[in-house]
């Protein structure tokens, strides 16, 4: 079986205190797209954190800053003979950037409500569900 691994981040923003959730729509994953949350294939030698961030960075172009360790992770099989997991960390934007699409992976984005999050989301629910406990 081969494996893979993809990381990224649950990213987060507080708006009038409440709490909003950065979600993207890939459309390149399967025939219809999806939305979710940024991430990508680890590369070469880069650990977890480094992966997430320039895949962010590639994906909505902004860095972030990581909150601590918190992290969750998901494992599934896209294919037959393939088991990967997704590594997510919680993350918030660093001030002053403008997201910045790239526009090959990724059609819109949208700042959601936790429940709107939580409709919106594909497949990554669960996925916020473990952030949110480690709040």
């Amino acid at each position: 079986m081969k494996y893979e691994k993809s990381c990224g981040a649950v990213i987060y923003r507080h708006n009038e205190d409440k709490i909003e959730y950065l979600l993207v729509f890939n459309k390149k994953a399967g025939a219809n797209g999806h939305w979710g949350f940024p991430k990508g294939h680890k590369e070469g030698t880069e650990n977890e954190y480094e992966t997430a961030q320039r895949e962010i960075f590639e994906e909505i172009g902004i860095s972030v800053v990581f909150c601590g360790n918190t992290r969750a992770v998901t494992t599934y099989s896209p294919k037959e003979g393939i088991k990967k997991d997704a590594v997510y960390f919680l993350a918030t934007p660093k001030s002053g950037q403008e997201i910045k699409l790239q526009h090959s992976e990724i059609a819109e984005y949208s700042w959601c409500s936790p429940e709107k999050a939580r409709i919106l989301l594909t497949y990554d629910a669960p996925v916020l569900d473990k952030i949110e406990k480690s709040m």
